[in-house]
């Protein structure tokens, strides 16, 4: 396969070597120094070693706060060698307050060092490695606004000794203060950028959504082209596709999680219709054998009857179709068709009209014959649909690149099909990102050879639009994604516009920002806000 990397094959154990590396230059401050002992010598000399991050592909690593703000902001920092040491040691992370003139004037911005009431080490600041370890276990930065004018700072961390400034073993947290804005967040328009998301009732509340804001800044400079939430399409998942085994019905399964959020859609659906995105309930399959490829004419229309009465009592903006988990080929369940999914496209596009969307997420056999017309009965499906995407996101994969248009390219993704039957190019998401977490730096080199080589060819010269589509979103909370899925969400919205810093420079080349902020606090019982975990997951039991 030519871009399919597996997690649990073992083909790819090396940690990220461009998108998660820190690199800078470094010397010691008393002042800011705790106490420890340097590894020995010896060890370090005969091993290459460099501090590392798991948010940036570069030295610096950038953080979002605001003026006022009860929120927080995680970041990562590990050690990385190119082989295990002979002995293990230990290694102190410090704050190198003499470095801030340099780097101030390399950079070009002027930036006060961080104050230290603003910053804390939730798992300490040590980093042990063993003697069989390459690396060592990630840890954690900690950055809140309390007390901070608006403004820029930076946080200089480094590992090596006092006296031994080294290139590779410093980071550079640049740590923007914005002032708090009066207006609410206006929705981005995508014309750079088309966000496509998922959101998972089963987990947290649709509301998740508005609080996914990002900056698009120039990497090196002040311009900013946009501020704002972003979510053009927000698709609600879990419904599922049932088969009622005594009466043969094909029936439209909403669930517990859903069906509570549908009935409580002036909370949970309204706000985020008002500010503009379109939000639309995603259908999979049961388990149960009976699925989009191999429904009866009559199950069709019954189901269909089902789906446009949900539709219209519930107020949603569409549906969104995902032929996976339906259980083909269990004993006693009609064989797989190529003509039974067109039908069923074909007729929910009649009974919902054209001011409902109808979006098809391509996946596996289901939708491997959408460009062959006489296979789906003389359907072509791309008349009745208003996008398709792809259904590929893994977090053991690296990103599949899916391009019907140019199959040739070494790095487009083996799971790629032809194009859907008359559905333009502008309305065909080429790639669907997991919501990566820590345990993916595991496969860290092959995201980088996606996201940093292959991306930087495909973006400028074949990408036919802008649409980004992104797996189940993900909200602050202590677990496995923390100080890390934002910054990876951001990194792939910067390699996906074709503006970026990559391919134009970081002077005039831009880069994607997560704005956590709103995102990481709480409202308190007195109407305040408060710094905490966990906001918008359900609400409901």
């Amino acid at each position: 396969m030519k871009t399919i990397f597996n997690l649990q094959t073992g083909m790819v154990t090396l940690l990220c070597t461009a998108v998660f590396a820190g690199l800078t230059a470094c010397e010691a401050d008393t002042v800011e120094r705790e106490g420890g002992k340097l590894p020995d010598k010896e060890p370090l000399e005969t091993v290459s070693g460099m501090l590392r991050s798991g948010n940036s592909s570069e030295k610096t690593i950038d953080v979002l706060l605001t003026e006022g703000g009860g929120g927080f902001v995680m970041r990562n920092f590990y050690f990385q060698q190119t082989k295990p040491a002979s002995d293990g040691f230990s290694l102190d992370a410090w704050v190198d307050a003499t470095l801030l003139d340099d780097y101030n004037a390399a950079d070009g911005v002027e930036r006060t060092l961080l104050p230290e009431a603003n910053y804390e080490f939730p798992d300490g600041k040590v980093l042990d490695l063993s003697s069989e370890a390459q690396r060592s276990a990630l840890k954690r930065v900690k950055f809140t606004a309390a007390g901070l004018a608006a403004g820029e700072y930076v946080l200089p961390l480094t590992v090596a000794g006092q006296d031994a400034p080294d290139a590779n073993k410093t980071l550079y947290y640049n740590v923007s203060v914005r002032q708090p804005y009066t207006d609410e967040y206006a929705l981005h328009d995508g014309h750079d950028l088309f966000f496509v998301f998922y959101i998972n009732t089963n987990d947290f509340q649709p509301l998740l959504a508005q609080d996914y804001i990002m900056r698009k800044k120039v990497a090196r400079g002040t311009t900013v082209a946009w501020y704002g939430t972003v979510g053009n399409i927000v698709n609600l998942r879990t419904v599922m596709l049932d088969y009622d085994a005594a009466t043969g019905r094909a029936l439209l399964n909403l669930g517990n999680d859903m069906r509570y959020v549908l009935d409580h859609a002036v909370k949970y659906i309204r706000p985020l219709q008002e500010h503009g995105s379109k939000v639309c309930i995603s259908i999979e399959g049961s388990g149960k054998g009976l699925g989009f490829c191999n429904l009866t004419d009559g199950q069709i229309v019954d189901f269909v009857a089902q789906v446009k009465t949900v539709v219209e009592e519930f107020g949603v903006d569409g549906i969104n179709l995902w032929d996976r988990n339906a259980g083909y080929g269990k004993e006693g369940m009609p064989a797989m068709n190529t003509a039974s999914y067109p039908k069923l496209i074909k007729a929910l596009r009649e009974a919902l009209g054209r001011e409902k969307l109808l979006t098809v997420t391509v996946y596996e056999e289901p939708t491997s014959t959408f460009w062959d017309t006489q296979a789906t009965g003389g359907i072509a499906v791309g008349d009745y649909i208003d996008y398709a995407w792809s259904g590929y996101n893994r977090e053991s994969e690296v990103p599949q690149l899916l391009d019907p248009w140019h199959p040739e390219l070494a790095y487009v993704s083996d799971y790629t099909q032809k194009p859907i039957a008359n559905l333009p190019k502008e309305r065909y998401g080429c790639i669907n990102f997991p919501i990566y977490s820590t345990s993916s730096m595991e496969i860290g080199t092959a995201i980088n050879q996606i996201l940093y080589t292959d991306m930087l060819d495909w973006v400028p010269n074949y990408k036919p639009n802008n649409i980004i589509v992104f797996n189940d979103l993900h909200t602050n909370l202590q677990d496995n994604y923390e100080a890390y899925w934002d910054t990876m969400f951001a990194e792939c919205c910067t390699v996906m516009d074709s503006e970026n810093r990559y391919l134009l420079g970081s002077r005039n080349g831009y880069s994607y920002l997560f704005d956590n902020n709103r995102l990481g606090t709480l409202p308190n019982e007195a109407g305040g806000w408060i710094g905490g975990y966990g906001k918008w997951k359900k609400d409901w039991q």
